[in-house]
């Protein structure tokens, strides 16, 4: 080969490695950011709150849970709410652990001086292998309870159900994140081991001007702690929304109630509502 040729032939061949590389620079994803929660505690992510459970769930609303993951002998499991079947991933196939979620159905709850709608995430693994990773959460409203198709990974270009539904939240929103759990923390199924608080305006803005009105949670688990038993599973705290005044405002009005009838006068309901404000 002439020298002009292998001269030639060196460029062309240093210019496609060079685009090669070019090319790999721009495909090459930063690192996962893995969030350790096994020995207990809680961490914000893109706005919303994870925090572990250290007992029983108890409060003002009431669980029900809504979609369930499981497969045997499978490291990773994934899957997401709704009435419609045949089931996408890995969910059970039952309407009873795995149905849709109306979002009227949540209760608002209040922390640190916000308002989110909060869901109970309950695991189960192996007592001696207890660790598990939470690889992914997404969160849509959609516009019916029995949406199929979802596209999941939306910051890696998935798009929930299309045009029938509107991104609420996504672990994964501008770094890639993961959350690992220890079963042991808080084990039995049933007990639950962490509590996502989402915004409520997350939700607002995704409701907002339109009929989506069911939530659609999708979950991914087993990387690098695969699932090893039993199920994952998530619940929503439901119950009612109405502003009903604390117990010591409606003793208020109790006493209030009782000196206005003592006293052979008409009841004033406002200063009922006054007191409670």
């Amino acid at each position: 080969m002439s020298g002009r040729k292998l001269s030639l032939f060196a460029s062309i061949s240093l210019a496609l490695f060079g685009a090669t590389l070019a090319h790999a620079a721009v495909i090459v994803m930063a690192p996962e950011i893995l969030h350790d929660l096994t020995g207990g505690g809680s961490v914000t992510i893109n706005q919303a709150d994870f925090v572990t459970v250290d007992k029983q769930p108890t409060g003002s609303g009431v669980i029900h849970s809504f979609v369930r993951v499981s497969a045997a002998n499978q490291g990773v499991v994934e899957g997401y709410n709704t009435d419609g079947r045949p089931l996408q991933f890995d969910e059970n196939n039952s309407h009873t652990f795995t149905r849709s979620q109306p979002l009227g159905d949540l209760k608002i709850v209040t922390r640190n001086g916000k308002q989110y709608y909060q869901f109970l995430l309950d695991i189960n693994q192996e007592a001696s292998r207890p660790l598990l990773t939470m690889n992914e959460l997404e969160i849509y409203l959609g516009n019916a309870p029995d949406l199929l198709s979802y596209s999941p990974n939306r910051s890696g270009g998935g798009t929930g159900f299309g045009p029938n539904s509107k991104f609420v939240y996504d672990l994964d929103e501008g770094t890639d994140n993961a959350i690992d759990l220890n079963y042991n923390l808080n084990s039995g199924s049933g007990s639950g081991d962490m509590w996502a608080y989402i915004p409520k305006a997350k939700f607002d803005a995704a409701q907002a001007g339109n009929n989506n009105n069911f939530v659609y949670l999708y979950s991914k688990f087993g990387i690098p702690h695969a699932n090893n038993d039993g199920y994952e599973e998530w619940s929503g705290v439901e119950g009612p929304n109405n502003n009903v005044p604390e117990p010591s405002s409606l003793l208020v009005c109790m006493v209030i109630a009782a000196l206005l009838i003592t006293q052979r006068l008409r009841p004033n309901r406002a200063l009922c509502i006054a007191s409670a404000r």
